[in-house]
């Protein structure tokens, strides 16, 4: 059961990737439009066929048919009489309608069939019509089917005008005056039981007869696979579908411009329509044709025509599942060139009667006031103009104005309770800022409160440095003065021996040196952070001065049982630098390294330059717990060591920090877990 679970979450994850690139979407409606056209062939055939063969009896018993059987017979006594020169494409190689003309002596006129088969032909067909023409030229049927319509084809015979002959300079008559080549005819239809295929009037007149049902069955066809793409285009997870580049830039388009597309498209469709339904019906790029049989035109428009159709609907129902995600707002109206225009149009008029509204009093009094009359004047000639009206008018004007005064009162009260809460020490206020008129009040109070707050909290830490200060220095001074006194009294002690001695005075010198170090790190410290230097800029190579640093501290290095992973460009990094100054906040950083690092580790040191200034970041591992800020360990004599076990004054990094501060760089500290990072930036000229 797990396996099957996982295979379906496997193939729904396939099925999600595929959807979100656009070869997928393009893919899927494709193949959908393929189908879609592709049925439509097999599934005519399997329920229009019948159809078919029902609509040629209609045909053969209709109005139209017996209208054109006395066409034809107008056309056949000109062509092959009087007019032989004359050609109608309509009637021409006819197979589906057998025709044959024979005059009074039995003289055959016109054929598309010999005597020998004429009788095979009768016998085996569907409809037969036998007709005589006297010398009159009025029509007899001798022998029709009894669903043929003859009333029309007489009545139509008789009442019709002749068709104009090409370069006859006779006009059109009627029976009353019928042309000799009518006379004495004697004329024989037949439609056989097994019709053709050829594309000729009997045909196209079926054909037809036929087209209503094939248009249904299309506009099925594409109704049911249209409703089987929007399922799957609302089923398919959004996060999935606009990942997709298509959907994307469909997505950003303006609403304008998506309109025009789906207009660009439904212009070429019809531009399609209006080639076929005007090309001539003999060929296969007629609209009939390509329709009933469908043929290869039916598939070379079909298929790229539905393809293009069912991708626009895709995109267009992922578009209203991005407004959905997104917001009317941002989905639809910023998308839109005029959604925007209305957006930019509102908060222009809400920007302009807030701004009269609202007076900000720090401004010229005369021009706010000015703006505040002008708005009531407008609304007082708006009432005076009304009539009637005015009145109801003047009372709501009333009441709106009762109703900002009472707002602006309580805004008022608020601001005297917070500045009353001030005057008392109570800084915990918090006044919005949308008071209208008193707006400028409320930003003050708050900035003087959030004012007094920094002040107050950077005395108290003030405080606490200095505390801190004078506890640590005090008993960093305060342990090698109480050696030096100490052993300053055991030398005075007698009988000392000079081993004695000198040990005392080694561990004298030690301490008095220690000692020295402090005041000078205490002192220099103080400079620094005052900014009571004076410093030498010059253009100084730093990679080459942080080399140097390192080869004068070689020995500590190496007795520090660490292992450096240095990385430095090879070419020359020029800044503005005090020299000197530079070289010591190397020179403390380094130090700080080799005192707090754990052995037999490694440390990095790296130099990153880019256009603008040059990093360099050491990294190594702690020999102590870090459970500390790292802004605190550049105070001023702090030390992450907590037991003071080295012999550091606690100044190296904050010195450090104020003679980077001094030229314009930054020192920036970072602790994850044990791995200590620093990172000085000095800037490029």
């Amino acid at each position: 059961m797990d396996t099957n679970l996982k295979e379906n979450n496997k193939t729904h994850c396939i099925g999600n990737r595929a959807i979100s690139t656009t070869l997928g979407i393009l893919l899927l409606t494709f193949i959908l439009a393929v189908i879609s056209v592709c049925s439509y062939a097999p599934i005519k055939d399997a329920t229009i066929k019948d159809k078919t063969l029902k609509s040629t009896q209609e045909y053969l018993n209709s109005y139209i048919f017996a209208y054109n059987l006395m066409d034809l017979t107008y056309y056949l006594g000109q062509s092959k009489i009087e007019y032989p020169e004359n050609n109608d494409p309509r009637y021409d190689n006819l197979e589906n309608i057998k025709y044959h003309i024979q005059d009074q002596n039995n003289n055959v006129v016109a054929s598309n069939l010999d005597d020998k088969s004429l009788a095979a032909e009768i016998k085996g067909s569907q409809f037969y019509l036998h007709i005589t023409i006297d010398d009159q030229g009025n029509p007899t049927v001798i022998d029709a089917p009894k669903s043929f319509n003859k009333s029309a084809f007489i009545d139509n015979f008789k009442q019709s005008p002749l068709p104009q002959v090409p370069n006859s300079e006779t006009p059109s008559q009627g029976l009353a005056s019928q042309p000799n080549y009518l006379a004495n005819l004697d004329i024989v239809y037949v439609v056989p039981q097994n019709l053709t295929s050829n594309n000729d009037l009997f045909m196209r007149e079926v054909k037809e007869f036929n087209l209503e049902g094939c248009i249904v069955l299309i506009a099925t066809i594409g109704g049911i696979s249209i409703f089987l793409l929007v399922i799957l285009a609302f089923a398919i997870p959004y996060a999935a579908q606009k990942q997709a580049s298509l959907v994307k830039i469909f997505n950003n388009l303006y609403l304008e411009l998506k309109f025009l597309v789906w207009l660009t498209f439904f212009v070429i469709c019809v531009g399609i329509l209006g080639l076929i339904t005007s090309s001539n019906n003999n060929t296969a790029f007629y609209y009939l044709n390509i329709i009933h049989d469908a043929n290869l035109y039916f598939y070379l428009i079909g298929i790229p025509v539905t393809f293009v159709l069912y991708t626009l609907i895709y995109l267009s129902i992922t578009y209203i599942k991005h407004i959905y995600h997104t917001g009317f707002k941002e989905g639809l109206l910023n998308n839109s060139i005029f959604g925007k225009l209305l957006l930019s149009i509102n908060n222009h008029i809400i920007k302009t009667v807030k701004q009269i509204v609202e007076v900000d009093i720090t401004k010229d009094s005369t021009q706010q006031l000015f703006k505040l009359l002008g708005l009531n004047l407008f609304v007082l000639i708006v009432i005076a103009l009304t009539n009637g009206l005015g009145v109801f008018l003047a009372l709501a004007y009333t009441v709106l104005l009762f109703k900002y005064s009472i707002k602006v009162l309580d805004k008022v009260k608020a601001l005297n309770e917070a500045s009353g809460q001030l005057a008392k020490g109570d800084f915990d206020i918090a006044l919005p800022e949308d008071m209208a008129i008193l707006n400028s009040f409320a930003k003050n109070l708050n900035n003087i409160k959030d004012g007094f707050k920094v002040a107050v909290e950077k005395e108290i830490k003030s405080q606490n440095m200095k505390t801190q200060l004078i506890s640590n220095v005090s008993h960093d001074l305060k342990t090698p003065l109480t050696s030096i006194i100490t052993y300053v009294d055991l030398l005075k002690t007698e009988g000392l021996t000079k081993e004695t001695q000198a040990e005392y005075i080694d561990v004298l010198d030690q301490k008095s040196k220690r000692l020295k170090v402090l005041i000078e790190d205490l002192f220099e410290a103080s400079k620094a952070s005052s900014g009571n230097i004076e410093l030498h800029l010059e253009s100084v190579d730093v990679i080459a001065l942080l080399r140097q640093t390192m080869g004068e501290m070689e020995e500590k290095i190496n007795e520090s049982m660490l292992r450096m992973k240095v990385n430095l460009p090879e070419n020359k990094v020029i800044c503005q630098l005090d020299g000197a100054r530079t070289y010591r906040v190397f020179e403390n950083i380094i130090g700080n390294i080799l005192k707090y690092t754990m052995p037999n580790t490694r440390v990095y040191i790296d130099a990153v330059e880019s256009e603008t200034d040059v990093s360099f970041i050491f990294k190594n591992i702690s020999n102590y717990e870090m459970n500390f800020d790292p802004t605190e360990i550049t105070e001023r004599s702090f030390r992450g060591d907590k037991s003071r076990n080295t012999e550091g004054s606690g100044l190296g990094l904050a010195i450090a920090k104020s003679l980077v501060d001094l030229q314009n760089g930054s020192l920036e500290i970072n602790i994850d877990g044990d791995l200590f990072k620093l990172t000085v930036t000095f800037p490029k000229p």
